[in-house]
């Protein structure tokens, strides 16, 4: 498991925002399907096994109120075990090997082992199904793109808002108190956390604030844009090729710029050892002025209200648009767009039926409520829910999960109910679901921002490259540790092509040649939208 992808539940934890279009209400239709639900009397009982990974606490059991709903409401023998995420990969690994798979299988995201296993012939192709369902035909080509091995699309990914993760926000007040502008590069950038650890812009008249937070691993990278961002594909070598963000001259100015805030003491001496969820409390507390957030239901995981207002009731958190970068280009880089998905046993090839069981249940789940609608009058979203007091729980109008009955009693619990969101729906129902005022203030500013920029979508993003995916940690861990000297004074920046060198030496340049063969032969290129 990654820290960045337990980051990202923070958007997903709110189950129950993204709309595409009214639901019927009905509780014997789905609101997202081209078919309905079973009536539980036309059809064969279908007995469906179902292994994944959870975040729910507790996990989800294998018999329970929620899946005697299920059962009910599909016709079928519902047999699911879950997993929680941390130790998930490790026992999906071992059920693969075992040969006994279950019909349907979950993952994160696209690795070496969806890969191998795919091309190994374990799950169901399943590109000539997906447009039969509403809640399926609306994934975006640049989604599919990125599950698709050897022309084929085997997974079922689970919506995600590709304009989500974390971005670089900033301390309005802050700037507003020294007079300060807000920054549109990192020279500017510099300047602004320099003044915020030297000129006491909290006013306490002690030297205990720090311009840019920053945490071990270089921990968020503070890339803000596609052309700055470690991990796009945007720039090109002298050959051509596209290369990752992590050798390019963009971030060695970005390491640049952390060398001299190091030295100014704009950045914590301690930020090689210290975890970025310290640093997100040191921000919490008042004492940070630069740091990262992405829109959604603030969290004490995260920047939270709460906490902030109490330390320092002036605070005003800003997102900081992206840099205009020096070929002219000003966006940001487009995310996956999606975040889990389903597999289907290839078990299962003569078994239509079964298949189609399968793909009505995940389709009737995705089905979409709009935000006014998602209370117990609705039938539909009661049910998936698990049942007002039960399941969840109304407070100021908003639906609420009820963490202690949840995973006992809500089917969306077991079976992932995220609607794929069109026209930035998702972010404008965050400005609503907010408890605070800061927090709907902050989600209005962050999409704003997000839905007047530009995004690129990166090339590497919709290919498979199984090489590529193997070294990956490893090469990215490389530049991590030999930069993170460079910041600490134990490698000169002057050493920058020597690093690059050592990287491609190390399996980088097989890597680069792979990932280019695969974007020239799908004929990509990267775009902006």
């Amino acid at each position: 498991m990654k820290n960045n992808k337990k980051m990202l539940t923070t958007l997903l934890a709110v189950s129950m925002t993204a709309g595409l279009v009214a639901c019927s209400g009905g509780n014997d239709a789905s609101p997202g399907t081209t078919g309905s639900a079973s009536d539980g009397q036309s059809e064969k009982k279908q007995t469906i096994t179902w292994f994944e990974g959870t975040w729910e606490s507790p996990v989800p059991e294998p018999k329970s109120d929620a899946v005697a709903k299920i059962n009910e409401k599909f016709n079928v023998d519902f047999q699911p075990q879950y997993i929680p995420w941390d130790t998930y990969e490790e026992k999906l690994a071992v059920k693969m090997a075992s040969g006994d798979l279950p019909d349907v299988i979950g993952m994160e995201e696209v690795n070496s082992n969806y890969v191998k296993w795919a091309q190994d012939g374990a799950f169901l192709p399943l590109e000539d199904l997906l447009d039969d369902y509403d809640t399926m035909k609306i994934i975006p080509p640049f989604v599919r793109d990125s599950l698709t091995v050897d022309g084929h699309i085997y997974g079922v990914p689970t919506y995600f808002s590709a304009k989500g993760g974390k971005k670089m926000v900033i301390r309005q007040d802050w700037l507003d108190k020294l007079d300060l502008t807000m920054p549109t590069n990192y020279e500017e950038l510099k300047q602004v956390a320099i003044a915020f650890a030297k000129q006491d812009p909290d006013g306490n008249g002690k030297d205990d604030t720090l311009g840019l937070g920053l945490a071990k691993n270089i921990y968020y990278d503070p890339q803000n844009g596609a052309y700055y961002h470690n991990d796009a594909w945007y720039h090109k070598n002298e050959n051509g090729q596209y290369i990752p963000g992590m050798i390019s001259e963009a971030n060695k100015e970005k390491i640049q710029f952390l060398i001299d805030l190091s030295k100014e003491g704009a950045i914590s001496k301690d930020w090689a050892v210290t975890t970025y969820k310290d640093v997100f409390k040191e921000f919490n507390a008042g004492k940070v002025g630069i740091w990262y957030e992405q829109p959604g239901v603030q969290s004490a995981n995260g920047i939270y209200p709460p906490t902030l207002m109490a330390n320092a009731p002036e605070a005003v958190v800003a997102p900081i648009p992206p840099f205009i970068s020096p070929d002219g280009s000003e966006g940001l880089k487009m995310g996956s767009g999606w975040y889990r998905m389903y597999l289907v046993s290839s078990k299962l090839k003569d078994q239509p039926e079964k298949v189609a069981k399968i793909l009505e249940m995940i389709d009737y789940m995705r089905g979409s409520v709009p935000l006014n609608e998602q209370n117990p009058q609705n039938e539909f979203f009661d049910w998936k829910m698990g049942g007002e007091g039960e399941g969840y729980m109304m407070a100021d109008g908003l639906a609420q999960k009820n963490p202690e009955k949840r995973s006992m009693t809500a089917p969306a619990a077991y079976i992932l109910d995220f609607s794929w969101a069109e026209n930035d729906v998702d972010l404008e129902e965050f400005i609503e679901l907010s408890p605070t005022q800061e927090g709907k203030d902050f989600n209005r500013m962050m999409t704003d921002m997000l839905k007047s920029t530009k995004w690129y979508i990166d090339p590497s993003s919709r290919i498979i490259a199984p090489g590529y995916m193997e070294k990956k940690t490893e090469l990215k861990k490389y530049i991590t540790d030999e930069t993170t000297k460079m910041i600490i004074g134990q490698r000169s920046i002057d050493e920058w092509d020597k690093m690059v060198e050592e990287w491609l030496a190390k399996g980088g340049q097989e890597a680069i040649d792979e990932v280019n063969k695969a974007i020239a032969d799908s004929n990509l290129q990267g775009e902006w939208q």
